[in-house]
């Protein structure tokens, strides 16, 4: 049987370890950058390439009617209607995800079955219809382990409500006054015996707030509190058990607003609730192990397939970008930025599932440890994909700024500067903001702006690179890897092919790889000669490079196609590698088989094994605790030196206390506890206990506790969406009561069969739509089995409460909310609403402050140059604060997009902040690049850089580090930065010239551009450095300018305009501009 040769196991290894590691992790930094720009406009589909007929359910076929891609023009084209829709719902048009609503909706059906079978109701209570929305909570659409685990987080937060307020309850009880409650009890059984119902008319009594006692009421108001004021801090801390924060409350409101009024120890009170949340979660459980079942390793293999996909569009993207003339073709940035999305949410997908794919069973050609090998492989290809598809948007952003003359933003007009004086504002309608910085930038951009003979050849080189690379950035090998994955993903219940079969496809596959290795090797091998014939008469018969008279020469396209050509290199390295490794298990692994858990077959190895049992981390565990060890002691020295004075031990527990009280979670935490209080204590009011308990106070508790957010922004939004879906809810919940009941008391098949498309429109809302819909779709679904479920209750489940079904129902639940709502905006707003805009900007600061150490530490592994372990450690150290940088920024988009929600009068507006956010992302993108770059480059490279950029100058070093931290401090609080600057920085690349023991433009040949070991190590790596470097100054420039848009400038300098930049140094320099 053929198979791989395992000397090309690894082709193009080192292209592809340095196109991953030499720039940065794109599925991170991305996020950030292209949410912005399609948050606003629904975005349109790149369309998705498959094998028709090869079965698969979990890729849309291309065809006409799907959005196609003009590779002539770069312009998406439309075909059909399904163009017009959103994105997700046109790519949710398959069999696999219709079978997935269907099991969803099919469970959230049933659970409402609790309400209209009437011993079952009778069992639940009045509140049956609480399974519905557990299930739209926590759908029956994920994979069962994902499924589980968040069915634990709802039913812990059950029982810890439940204990807690069981504890609660006797706490209470103890304390309560026996004579006074015998004497109260006994004269209501007295006037019971005098009514015709008298069962009816003690509990009536009860919950007209007869037997409140104070101590009592106090004790469960206290402790009941303590556990909420927990539970939102946990919510704060700890966004990922907000489940456990929903449903405790719910539980322990229930305590809170009846338990005062209990006569007696009601251990089982929260059981109205728990009963209909755990049929409902078993309900789902059973569905997704029954209806059509998918285990992890299916799952994900589907979403591997889906992903090779946008695999095939950066492949065309990148095809129709270096077509004849694509130079000058319009980069379709949108188009790319919902790429890049997908790919980052198909990785986020397939990340989740590869965690759990060791711990579940299987069927099928391959096992769960199989498949999770593939993700070191399926990662190496979109971080490679994405860094080609950065380094597009990297030539659009660079287009706009040298050949408009000027930034990409000019600066805006300002109508105030600042005295020095009074440092109070005064109109100067005259001065523009960052004038002289703008002045200085179009100065240099025109030095940069090509000229008309390097226009030309820049324009051939160009092409050169998209004739020859046309062949190579064909998708059949993309197909190929699809077809594998696919063919392996439908083998199910032991139905293996025939050997013979099965040779002949491998075979086909086989060939497929060796074309792809056949046409990398070919454009590895002829792409230099082709992009260096348009500029051959720069170079003498012997290769060098012959000097011009003005001593600068501009070799336009040169650096680009370089870049070009080591992003598609890394890329189809990545492809090969994927290829190879799926033909491998295609060969080796053709039967059908049953596969136990990976995790679990491991752990029966372990135990069953007869050799002593080792800690393979034992020697990094020790390292670990010696290394904090020696941090205590370094910092318990620093702390001698330092001239601070000695606080007391209570003092700093004190004022610990107080930060931890005061801070945003503890804020957050107090609003919850407020709201409670409001709108609980008038329940535990004689005056008010009959009302409140009449129309169901409790749910106006829990609107409101449920509304409050940690930030105004979010709180509006908040407010926003769940008053937008209790009107669609309630609509819809009357329609679906009127058509299902009539004028009658209610039909069970005519309300389940009106409930059929609710349910349905309802789930695919929930599980298609984007994050943001969560809120108003919850909230309807909420609103609707509402109306439903207590319009049949008032016929089917005589009480003490009566609604009129249906209207007067709808009217009690949006009184409810509105109340809700009111106490949670006068809580939210008074004494000072909690500013989104200052906590974004701030954190902003923090991520500058960052970043700038991040340089700092990058710098100094230039100047320091360490080698061997040091290397590697540092190496380990950069990796992980990068990490933690791109999580951070990564994890502030979602906040800066609600301060568009916020009233507020700082000088940062969500545009702004948003704006800076992909400043400082762009700036980590380089510097990212720099750090990964600078260890793979030469000496001789290193003076080059340092030669032409100035890199590791001290005045620039100082002028990058002054910038930012002025830009630091400008975010904290929001004051004016200085007129003058240390910037534009991109005037460094305009120093341009040569020490004299360095090394000049006689070295610089046509042989070390076309000699295969130099051109693989340093070449490659030194233009990818150039342009890092000279990005970094850009990006630096634009933030500055960014930020005084904002918040204007002080500190003018008058005359300063007037001053020329310094002119062009002269010497024979090669300038190779990244400029396109």
């Amino acid at each position: 049987m053929p198979t791989p040769q395992n000397e090309n196991a690894r082709v193009g290894d080192q292209d592809a370890e340095l196109g991953a590691t030499s720039l940065e992790d794109p599925l991170h930094v991305a996020r950030g950058q292209i949410e912005r720009n399609t948050n606003d406009a629904s975005p349109e589909r790149p369309s998705l390439i498959s094998n028709p007929g090869d079965g698969r359910d979990g890729i849309l076929e291309e065809s006409p009617t799907r959005q196609q891609y003009n590779e002539e023009t770069g312009e998406s084209t439309k075909s059909s209607i399904l163009d017009k829709l959103p994105y997700w719902i046109t790519e949710r048009l398959t069999i696999r995800d219709v079978k997935i609503l269907f099991r969803a909706a099919l469970a959230a059906w049933a659970s409402f079955l609790f309400v209209v079978i009437h011993p079952i109701l009778k069992n639940f209570g009045t509140e049956a219809f609480m399974g519905m929305l557990c299930l739209f909570i926590n759908p029956a659409s994920v994979m069962v382990p994902i499924y589980i685990l968040t069915a634990s987080t709802i039913l812990i937060g059950i029982l810890l409500a439940w204990a807690w307020g069981t504890l609660t309850f006797l706490a209470a009880l103890s304390c309560r006054d026996d004579e006074v409650y015998n004497a109260t009890y006994a004269a209501i059984l007295q006037a019971a015996s005098q009514s015709s119902h008298p069962s009816l008319y003690v509990q009536r009594q009860i919950f007209n707030g007869e037997l409140l006692q104070t101590p009592v009421t106090a004790v469960i108001f206290v402790m009941c509190n303590i556990f909420i004021y927990f539970m939102a801090r946990l919510r704060a801390a700890f966004p990922k058990f907000i489940l456990v924060y929903i449903f405790g409350l719910i539980v322990i409101d229930v305590y809170i607003t009846t338990g005062p009024l209990s006569n007696s120890f009601q251990g089982l009170l929260p059981l109205v609730f728990v009963k209909p949340l755990t049929s409902s979660i078993a309900i789902g459980l059973v569905l997704s192990l029954v209806v059509f079942p998918e285990s992890c390793s299916y799952a994900t293999l589907v979403t591997l397939s889906k992903s090779l996909g946008h695999a095939c569009e950066i492949l065309k993207i990148t095809r129709s970008m270096l077509q004849e003339g694509g130079i000058n073709k319009r980069i379709p940035v949108q188009e790319i930025n919902v790429l890049k999305r997908k790919i980052i949410e198909a990785q986020t997908l397939a990340k989740q599932q590869f965690t759990f794919i060791e711990i579940e069973p299987s069927i099928g050609q391959w096992s769960g440890g199989d498949i999770k090998h593939l993700q070191e492989g399926f990662q190496d290809l979109f971080v490679n994909g994405i860094v080609l598809l950065n380094f597009h948007l990297l030539r659009q952003e660079y287009r706009s700024k040298v050949q408009r003359n000027a930034p990409k933003d000019p600066a805006v007009s300002y109508p105030y500067s600042f005295s020095l004086n009074n440092h109070k504002p005064r109109k100067d309608p005259y001065r523009r903001n960052s004038e002289a910085q703008t002045l200085a930038s179009t100065a240099i951009y025109e030095f940069l702006k090509p000229e008309p003979e390097s226009g030309k050849l820049e324009q051939a080189a160009f092409d050169e690179m998209g004739n020859l690379s046309q062949d190579l950035l064909d998708h059949d090998a993309v197909i190929t890897s699809m077809k594998i994955i696919d063919s392996a993903n439908n083998r199910k219940w032991f139905t293996s092919p025939k050997k013979s079969n099965m040779d002949v496809i491998v075979e086909q596959h086989t060939q497929a790889l060796d074309k792809l290795k056949n046409q990398r090797e070919r454009f590895q091998l002829r792409i230099v000669d082709r992009m260096i014939d348009p500029a051959s008469h720069f170079f003498d018969a012997e290769g060098k490079f012959i000097h011009s008279s003005d001593g600068c020469v501009k070799i336009l396209g040169l650096v680009v196609g370089m870049n070009y050509r080591h992003r598609i290199m890394a890329f189809t390295a990545s492809l090969v590698n994927l290829l190879e490794h799926l033909i491998q298990l295609e060969s080796e692994k053709s039967k059908v088989k049953f596969w136990m858990p990976v995790a679990l077959k491991s752990l029966f190895s372990v135990a069953i094994s007869p050799e002593p049992v080792y800690d393979d981390n034992a020697l990094e565990k020790t390292q670990k605790i010696f290394e904090k060890k020696e941090g205590k002691l370094k910092g318990q020295k620093e702390k001698k030196y330092q001239q601070q004075r000695p606080r007391n031990k209570i003092v700093r527990a004190l004022t610990s206390l107080y930060h931890w009280v005061t801070n945003s979670d503890g804020a957050f935490a107090a609003r919850v506890v407020i709201a409670t209080l409001i709108l609980t204590i008038p329940g535990a009011t004689k005056p008010g206990a009959k009302f409140c308990y009449d129309n169901r106070a409790i749910w106006a508790v829990i609107t409101a506790q449920l509304s409050l957010a940690q930030f105004m922004g979010d709180f509006v939004f908040s407010v926003a969406m769940r008053f937008l879906g209790t009107l669609i809810g309630g609509v819809v919940g009357l329609g679906a009561w009127y058509i299902g009941a009539g004028s009658g008391p209610g039909n069970s098949y005519g309300i389940m069969a009106i409930l059929v498309p609710c349910v349905i429109i309802g789930m695919a809302f929930r599980i298609w739509a984007p994050q943001e819909w969560m809120i108003p779709t919850l909230m309807g679904v909420a609103t609707l089995m509402l109306v439903l479920g207590d319009s049949w209750e008032t016929n089917y489940l005589p009480g003490l409460l009566y609604q009129a079904p249906g209207y007067g129902v709808f009217y009690h639940r949006l009184l409810l909310v509105l109340v809700g709502f009111g106490v949670a905006i006068l809580v939210q707003v008074f004494p000072c609403p909690p500013s989104a805009t200052r906590n974004a900007s701030k954190s902003l600061a923090v991520v500058s402050s960052h970043i700038t150490s991040f340089y700092a530490d990058t710098v100094s592994d230039f100047l320091t140059k360490p080698e061997g372990a040091e290397y590697r450690a540092a190496c380990g150290i950069r990796n992980e604060r990068l990490t933690q940088l791109l999580t951070e920024i990564d994890a502030l988009v979602p906040r800066i997009k609600m301060v568009k929600f916020e009233p507020s009068s700082s000088p940062f507006t969500c545009s702004i902040l948003l704006e800076i956010e992909t400043c400082l992302s762009r700036i980590l993108e380089s510097l990212s690049t720099i750090a990964f770059v600078l260890p793979r480059l030469t000496g001789t490279h290193k003076r080059i850089l340092e030669a032409q950029t100035y890199f590791v100058e001290t005045e620039t070093v100082a002028s990058i580090i002054a910038a930012l931290t002025a830009l630091e401090e400008t975010l904290r609080g929001g004051q004016p930065l200085s007129d003058v600057l240390p910037a534009p920085l991109l005037q460094n690349l305009r120093k341009i010239t040569m020490p004299p023991n360095g090394i000049g433009a006689h070295e610089f040949s046509r042989d070390i551009l076309k000699d295969d070991d130099v051109s693989l190590h340093c070449i490659p790596s030194f233009l990818v450095a150039l342009m890092a470097v000279a990005s970094l100054y850009s990006r630096i420039d634009s933030l500055v300018i960014t930020v005084k848009e904002a918040v204007g400038e002080k500190y003018h300098v008058e005359g300063l305009l007037s001053i020329s930049p310094e002119p062009i140094r002269s010497g024979h320099d090669i300038v190779l501009s990244h400029q396109v």
